[in-house]
């Protein structure tokens, strides 16, 4: 299993935070400004109702504090009550001190007044000064679970370059450190540059990601991802938790969708796949974005950002969304399998990610948001061929006992491709897509480059095509992982890098619609080295609705066999993903997703037919019979089933 990474309390006990980032229904972000002690009570009442335990809130930094960084009398009294009212509720909190920016809009920090909110030490002693005073005050506070930094202050400060964002939050922590040595701290930026969505690091600077870590003892992940593709969607929240552990807990601090924008329905049934998905990828615990709708359409920031007044799981007349009964379900239960007992089953693969994504080489340069897309669509593939993916960060190897790695786009630094061959030597199965030079490529993929006389085609119409060939090695009695000489797999017909080869030692799998190698192995030592001239993944994520048309999870499923990876419970339906959770004990949970807006019928077949597989929630029993059992979910549906062995 891997690694348990929970939350704890300043007693040190394990926690999983479930809950909602909170404005009251009233009042909105004039929350300190338009006191309603009575409005507050009540949502936190409705909160413990559904089940929920806790709330993240924000300290308008203007409303708490004067220029010089010291606090308000007015505005800690109400400070005082909101955590009286979270404690008789039995509701942990998570403070978020520098706001900063919030809902679309940025609310100026006083004591900034121009200078640089990151690097002045001006600036940098009065937020200590702020922070501290609010440390000292509650550190003794049961109800306060940890402190957050800021929420997403990268809007209001500017982004800038990460290894000055460390800095910034290394000297906030270490101020909080001296005052309150035992709640976790985080930056609560959205794990942005974990993302690839922020300046990155200058050449030199970085010799490894996880110093993010260190300033941070959990990451705080926001997500917001918008994509063409319905299945690459569902999967993305998951795939993002697996790509922000650094060796903390992520804990899944903002997600949600207007239904200003979609309909109730669908907002209900991302909560349930985002839910259910992260948390059997691991996360650390889900704050909902956010509490309820607003009526405060007048009021900024909701006059220019509209759709910010239906984010809520409630409506603003009090009712519950559906997507509030969707919670509501989720912690009752975590509630009864007891959350901080289980972690997901050991990783079967893993993913590459360079370092390109995060370092500003000179004279380079990358699209960290298609190269981001590109490695969540690897983590897509790998769920539909039916095995679970962890992200390992060049020039890091896969986990002992993973024999298969997958590198998208191999955009790759020059001595990580001879630790690679080394790898692969040793029985590892390598899959690359073409980013960049290979300074071993005869030696390690068998193929050379060659001069293609005349122009290669460019793609045409919507759809191209590889097609499979029957190479030596690969007969009729035991094909590429089941795919057949003849077979085609459909794909966008978009523009990528590509390398003009030809095979050498290697062998071609398949051909494009040239007759140029689409893809090739070679055998080094005791393992394989599959190449694509031109990256599969980077591919499709052009086109709309790739996954419903195109059949390339096959080709990740051949690798699933190449790599000798069994899944202790398996199906051949793409849209359906089957996640094993562990205890310390050997105890397994099973949490079927399906991914897809169809209903769904599948047997699954199981490895090591468990004596009796139960619905947790339902109690009903599903009859194991001949190593399998059939499985029933509705569109988005999702069951958590005990395994009795």
């Amino acid at each position: 299993m891997m690694h348990c990474r929970f939350l704890r309390d300043r007693h040190g006990r394990p926690v999983y935070p479930i809950g909602v980032n909170y404005w009251p229904r009233r009042t909105a972000v004039e929350m300190w400004t338009h006191w309603d002690p009575e409005g507050i009570a009540q949502d936190l009442r409705e909160m413990h109702a559904l089940g929920l335990n806790t709330v993240r809130f924000f300290l308008m930094t203007a409303d708490f504090a004067d220029a010089e960084g010291n606090l308000c009398a007015d505005a800690l009294e109400k400070l005082d009550t909101f955590l009286s009212l979270c404690r008789e509720q039995g509701l942990m909190t998570l403070p978020t001190f520098f706001v900063g920016h919030m809902s679309g809009m940025n609310f100026p920090v006083p004591w900034e007044q121009g200078r640089d909110f990151y690097t002045d030490p001006g600036v940098m002693a009065r937020s200590c000064r702020f922070v501290q005073a609010i440390v000292a005050r509650y550190r003794d506070d049961d109800s306060i679970l940890g402190w957050l930094l800021s929420n997403e202050i990268t809007h209001y400060a500017g982004k800038r370059e990460t290894h000055i964002l460390a800095g910034w939050m290394r000297a906030l922590r270490d101020a909080i450190r001296a005052i309150d040595p035992q709640r976790p701290i985080a930056a609560g930026d959205g794990a942005d540059d974990l993302k690839g969505n922020g300046l990155g690091y200058p050449d030199g600077t970085l010799t490894d990601v996880t110093a993010l870590a260190q300033v941070q003892d959990f990451m705080s992940l926001h997500i917001y991802f918008d994509d063409d593709d319905t299945l690459r969607f569902a999967h993305t929240p998951a795939g993002l938790v697996r790509l922000c552990d650094v060796g903390r807990p992520v804990l899944a601090e903002e997600f949600g969708m207007s239904t200003g924008l979609v309909a109730e329905e669908e907002q209900a049934a991302y909560f349930r796949v985002l839910l259910f998905s992260t948390w059997a990828a691991g996360a650390a615990g889900h704050l909902g974005w956010c509490w309820s709708d607003f009526a405060t359409a007048d009021l900024p920031p909701y006059t220019h950002h509209p759709f910010e007044l239906f984010f809520g799981i409630t409506r603003a007349d009090g009712s519950e969304k559906p997507a509030a009964g969707e919670m509501h379900r989720f912690a009752r239960l975590l509630a009864q399998v007891d959350a901080t007992r289980w972690a997901p089953a050991a990783p079967q693969a893993a993913i590459l990610v360079p370092t390109t994504f995060y370092v500003n080489y000179p004279f380079r340069s990358v699209d960290r948001p298609r190269l981001l897309k590109a490695l969540l669509e690897a983590y897509t593939l790998a769920r539909m061929a039916g095995f679970d993916a962890v992200f390992v960060r060049e020039p890091a190897l896969p986990p002992e006992g993973v024999r298969l790695l997958l590198v998208p786009f191999a955009d790759l630094l020059a001595p990580t491709w001879y630790q690679l061959q080394a790898w692969v030597k040793t029985g590892g199965v390598l899959w690359a897509g073409f980013g960049s030079a290979v300074p071993n490529l005869e030696e390690l993929f068998g193929v050379q480059l060659e001069r293609w006389p005349g122009l290669l085609s460019a793609p045409q119409g919507e759809r191209a095509e590889l097609r499979l060939v029957e190479p030596f090695g690969y007969a009729q009695d035991r094909p590429f992982g089941g795919l057949g000489a003849g077979e085609r797999v459909a794909v966008p017909a978009a523009d990528a890098p590509r390398l003009s080869i030809a095979p050498t030692t290697g062998q071609v799998l398949a051909v494009d619609g040239d007759d140029r190698p689409a893809l090739t192995v070679n055998t080094v030592g005791r393992g394989k080295a599959f190449f694509c001239p031109r990256s599969l993944e980077w591919l499709l994520t052009s086109g709309t609705e790739v996954h419903r048309w195109s059949p390339a999870h096959r080709l990740y499923r051949a690798l699933r066999s190449e790599a000798g990876i069994v899944s202790l419970f398996d199906t051949s339906q793409p849209a359906l993903s089957l996640s094993v959770l562990e205890d310390e004990n050997g105890a397994q949970l099973l949490v079927a997703i399906n991914h897809g807006d169809v209903p769904l019928e599948e047997a699954v077949r199981c490895w090591r037919p468990p004596r009796r597989m139960l619905d947790v929630e339902s109690g009903d029993e599903l009859e194991v019979q001949d190593g399998k059992f059939q499985l029933s979910l509705v569109p988005w549906g999702v069951r958590v089933l005990e395994v009795r062995k």
